[in-house]
């Protein structure tokens, strides 16, 4: 079926089986959204799991149809980057993680196989630790990992799902939802292939669709063409360069060294910098009077402890609208003490680019990166044109 691989993985950690269920075109031409599948699917298996999906229009060569997404009934954390591409290529549209292991270990998925790896090892160290375990582990730096750090071991509700290293796409906890299923980690590799409806007619609109966004957005600058506040001389002064995710013509993140000379291009040190796309977490940062240096070292050690910045910081912050980094430290190594955190803490900081949260949700659904779309706007000619020669018909953004 065109843009869709047409299967479902089941995993029950609680038994160590994998199932598999076919998923229909019509469906998911029906529902829409992948995201509103992933509902469907979890209520069909009882409701509470894990779902993981990609868009209908994720792997197109559209403009920044990048997106995948981990949902559950607590959320929904997008996957972007070349990760959300990846998990479609792995030979399933969804893989849905039910009950709770024996033992701690991480889930592994490509080739249209899924199986889990037991490693109690994993279990209490950081989100760089336990992706770097992997990728040795299987013998590819190229494997994309989520994984939950120390504080979504403790199953705390700000906890924050990182993604290859880098932190900022959780503002849900869904880490915690791997830490109460004994789940240190996902990972996968994608080997597969997808086909469009028309494959030259899908082409030629996705070049006249990328070439229309480029006149109208003009040059990128990284984060700072989306908030300004990072357009500041320390800022620059660390700046590596802009990276995008897969087929973004106007990249959103920007990668930073603060241990060795930014215009290194070789990654020479170990731990050479950090990449920045949470515009929120960085935006507190500097309000709260850190540098581009001391911003970056935060973000980096809440990436690290699986911790979401935002209530890091707020729960550290003085009544003077300051922030002590070592205070962040003590804290990162003993969550604990942070509590729960008040219902409204995060709900003026997710990772929102449309006004209408229904809208994030329904450009994620379809595969495409909200925060690009945004920015671009949805009203091109064209995109309906390319939603209509990769799939074979039309579907409302709605």
């Amino acid at each position: 079926m065109p843009m869709m691989n047409g299967r479902i993985c089941v995993f029950d950690l609680s038994s160590g089986e994998s199932s598999e269920e076919p998923l229909e075109n019509s469906f998911v031409v029906a529902k829409g959204l992948s995201t509103e599948v992933a509902r469907h699917i979890s209520s069909a298996h009882g409701g509470g799991c894990l779902v993981l999906g990609s868009g209908i229009l994720t792997g197109s060569p559209m403009p920044a149809a990048c997106a995948g997404f981990v949902w559950c009934e607590r959320g929904v954390a997008p996957v972007l980057g070349h990760a959300g591409l990846e998990l479609k290529l792995s030979g399933f549209d969804f893989v849905v993680i039910k009950g709770v292991s024996d033992e701690p270990g991480y889930l592994w998925v490509r080739d249209g196989m899924t199986e889990f790896v037991p490693s109690p090892g994993l279990k209490g160290r950081d989100t760089w630790a336990r992706t770097d375990k992997v990728r040795d582990d299987q013998g590819d730096r190229r494997i994309h990992v989520l994984a939950a750090g120390p504080w979504g071991d403790a199953g705390l509700a700000c906890s924050q799902l990182v993604c290859d290293h880098w932190g900022g796409e959780d503002k849900a906890g869904l880490a915690a939802e791997l830490g109460r299923r004994n789940l240190v980690a996902v990972a996968f590799k994608g080997m597969g292939e997808i086909a469009v409806s028309e494959p030259a007619a899908h082409f030629e609109s996705c070049v006249s669709l990328h070439s229309e966004t480029r006149a109208k957005l003009g040059a990128s600058s990284g984060i700072a063409s989306y908030f300004g506040g990072a357009d500041r001389e320390d800022f620059r002064a660390i700046t590596h360069r802009p990276l995008g995710c897969y087929g973004c013509p106007y990249p959103c993140r920007t990668f930073v060294k603060v241990r060795e000379d930014p215009r290194q291009m070789a990654l020479v040190e170990k731990e050479p910098g950090y990449l920045h796309y949470d515009i929120p977490a960085l935006r507190l940062c500097f309000s709260l009077g850190l540098d581009a240096r001391g911003a970056t070292d935060v973000l980096t050690a809440c990436a690290r402890a699986g911790a979401e910045p935002i209530a890091v910081l707020s729960h550290c912050s003085s009544a003077a609208g300051t922030v002590d980094p070592s205070a962040v430290s003590r804290l990162l190594g003993a969550p604990r003490e942070l509590g729960p955190p008040p219902a409204d803490r995060l709900a003026g900081e997710v990772m929102r680019s449309f006004d209408d949260d229904a809208m994030d949700r329904a450009v994620l659904g379809l595969g495409l990166c909200p925060r690009f779309w945004s920015k671009a706007g949805l009203g091109h000619e064209s995109l309906s044109a390319c939603i209509v020669t990769a799939l074979g018909t039309g579907v409302p953004i709605r």
